[in-house]
C-alpha cells in the first residue's frame, strides 16, 4: 500500500477500505495532526476483511519499518568499522611502543647483534658507539629536563648544530649612551660594544650496571627505568660542575671571578653568621634588568638556616614566606623564589672565603648547549664503581653488564654581572 495515495483519497472525500484505514493508523507516527484526525474520522467501505489478512498486513508494515531501521544501523556500523580500519592503517607504524623499541635495542646490544644495532642507529661500533633509539633519547631528555637538573631547567638552552665542539657567542658588553645637547649643537655618536664568549662541548658519561633478566622481564618499563637512571646521574653531575665546579673540567658560576660578590659580616668565616641584610644586599648588587625572573639558589641545609631569619631582629617577620600563609606557589625569600640543589655547598662544608648562595636570572646569564646524539656502549668485562662510589662491582663475577651512555654538553657564563654570589669573609 502507498500512504500518499490513501491520503489523497481521503483529501478528495473518497471512502477508504478498512485495511487502508488500519494501515494509516499503524503508521500514524509519520502523519501530521490534520492527517491523523482525518483518518480517525473517516468512514470505511462496507466490506468484510478477514482477520488473517489484516494481521498479515500489519505484520508486513512492521517488518518494512524494522528492515529500514536495521539497514540504517548496519550502515552506521560499517561506516564506523571502515573508519577504525583506516585509523589502524594510518597509524600502524606508530603502534610500536617506546619500551618495545628500547627492549629490542638492548637485546641486540647484549647479544652483539651488530647488524640490528646498525639498522636501528645507523652507525657502527667503530664510530664511537651506537646511537640510542629516538624514543629512549626523548624520554631521557624529558626526565632530565623536567625532574632533575637546575642547569637544564634554568639556563638558556641553545643546542649545538653543525660540526665541531666549539662555538663563539656574542654578548653585549656595553649599551648605547645618550647625551644632552644645545639647539643646533653637535650630537655625540654612540654604539654598543660586544664581547665574544667561547663555548666548548665536553664529554660526560654515565654507567648503569644491570642484569640480563631486566631486559627479559616484560613487566618492567625499560624505557622509563633506563631514562630515569641516566637522567638522574647526568643531570646531577651537570649541576655539580656548572654551579660549583673548580676548573676540572668546568669552573662553576659560584667560583667565577666575574660575578657580583657580596660578603657576609667581617670576620664571619662560616655560613652560620649570615643575616637577613646579607641576602637583601645580594638583590641590591644585581642589575635591575636581571631581577625579573631572578631566584635564590642554595643547598637545603643553608635554606634551613635562612628560613629562621627575621627582617627586624627577634620580633620581625620571617624573610622566607611560607606558601601556607603567603598563598599558592613555592616559598619565597625577600619576594623571590628559592631553588634547592645538592650541587651547592652544605652548611657544614662552608669555610672562609667560600661562596654558598647564588642569586640572579640564569636565563640571562648562562647558556647551556649539547649535541643530542647520545651514544651507548655495552660493558661486560669491566669493573665499575657502585652507586655510592664506596666500592666496585666486577660485572663478570656478578653475571651483569653495564650500559654506558655518553653525551657532549657544555655551558658558558655569558653575562656574569646578571648574577650575584654570597661569600663568607676572606679572613
Amino acid at each position: 500500500m502507498n500512504i500518499t495515495s490513501i491520503l489523497k483519497k481521503l483529501a478528495q472525500g473518497e471512502v477508504i477500505t478498512a485495511a487502508e484505514k488500519a494501515f494509516l493508523l499503524n503508521n500514524k507516527d509519520i502523519l501530521n495532526a490534520e492527517q491523523l484526525a482525518a483518518v480517525e474520522k473517516s468512514e470505511v467501505a462496507a466490506e468484510e476483511i478477514e482477520t488473517e489478512s489484516l494481521k498479515t498486513l500489519i505484520e508486513n508494515a512492521i517488518a518494512e519499518k524494522m528492515n529500514s531501521f536495521s539497514d540504517q544501523l548496519a550502515a552506521k556500523f560499517l561506516d564506523g568499522a571502515a573508519a577504525s580500519r583506516k585509523r589502524a592503517i594510518d597509524t600502524g607504524a606508530a603502534t610500536k611502543t617506546a619500551d618495545s623499541e628500547t627492549r629490542n635495542f638492548m637485546k641486540a646490544l647484549f647479544s652483539g647483534d651488530h647488524a640490528a644495532l646498525k639498522d636501528i642507529s645507523g652507525l657502527s661500533a667503530s664510530a664511537g658507539g651506537y646511537l640510542i633509539p629516538e624514543e629512549l633519547r626523548a624520554e631521557l631528555l624529558r626526565v632530565a629536563e623536567g625532574q632533575y637538573g637546575l642547569a637544564r631547567r634554568d639556563f638558556r638552552y641553545l643546542p649545538f648544530s653543525g660540526p665541531g665542539n666549539d662555538r663563539q657567542i656574542p654578548a653585549l658588553a656595553t649599551s648605547v649612551s645618550v647625551s644632552w645637547t644645545d639647539e643646533r649643537g653637535a650630537k655625540q655618536s654612540t654604539a654598543p660594544t660586544f664581547d665574544v664568549v667561547h663555548q666548548t662541548l665536553k664529554k660526560l658519561a654515565a654507567i648503569v650496571p644491570m642484569t640480563e633478566e631486566i631486559i627479559e622481564d616484560s613487566s618492567i618499563n625499560l624505557t622509563a627505568l633506563v631514562a630515569e637512571l641516566f637522567a638522574e646521574a647526568v643531570a646531577k653531575e651537570e649541576d655539580l660542575q656548572f654551579f660549583n665546579g673548580t676548573g676540572a673540567p668546568w669552573t662553576g658560576i659560584l667560583n667565577n671571578g666575574s660575578v657580583n660578590r657580596v660578603e657576609i659580616s667581617s670576620g664571619a668565616v662560616t655560613a652560620n653568621s649570615v643575616v637577613a641584610e646579607d641576602l637583601l644586599a645580594m638583590i641590591d648588587a644585581t642589575p635591575s634588568g636581571a631581577l625579573d625572573g631572578a631566584k635564590f639558589y642554595m643547598h637545603r641545609t643553608i635554606f634551613s638556616l635562612i628560613r629562621k631569619l627575621r627582617a627586624d631582629g627577634a620580633t620581625g617577620d620571617f624573610i622566607v614566606q611560607n606558601p601556607a600563609t603567603a598563598g599558592s606557589g613555592p616559598a619565597t625569600l625577600w619576594g623571590y623564589p628559592v631553588e634547592l640543589s645538592d650541587a651547592f655547598p652544605t652548611l657544614s662544608s662552608v669555610t672562609a672565603d667560600e661562596p654558598f648562595v647564588l642569586f640572579g636570572n640564569l636565563k640571562k646569564a648562562a647558556i647551556f648547549g649539547d649535541k643530542q646524539q647520545l651514544r651507548v656502549k655495552l660493558l661486560d668485562q669491566a669493573t665499575v664503581n657502585d652507586t655510592t662510589n664506596a666500592g666496585t662491582v666486577n660485572l663478570a663475577q656478578r653475571d651483569m653488564v653495564a650500559i654506558r651512555i655518553v653525551e657532549r654538553v657544555g655551558y658558558v657564563l655569558a653575562l656574569p654581572t646578571a648574577v650575584t654570589v654570597l661569600h663568607t669573609d676572606q679572613s
